[in-house]
């Protein structure tokens, strides 16, 4: 029978910091890049790239729309 390791916890979270996330983020939306790949490189899950995109993006228009601008 296979063995099976659960791993729970704080030993399975890892700590990026802004420039890894941000060479992560260039690696995986660049020219040749592709989430799928760079996550599996990565070992971390595409949707993390996603949410880190998302952190690092600019913020949307919606201040216009507060300041009175019809929608």
């Amino acid at each position: 029978m296979a063995k099976v390791e659960i791993l729970t916890g704080a030993e399975r979270q890892r700590r990026w910091s802004a420039e890894q996330k941000l060479s992560i983020l260039q690696e995986a939306f660049g020219p040749d890049g592709s989430v799928s790949v760079v996550a599996r490189r990565h070992d971390i899950l595409p949707q993390q790239i996603y949410a880190w995109r998302k952190k690092f993006s600019p913020p949307k228009l919606e201040a216009r729309k507060r300041q009175g601008d019809p929608v």
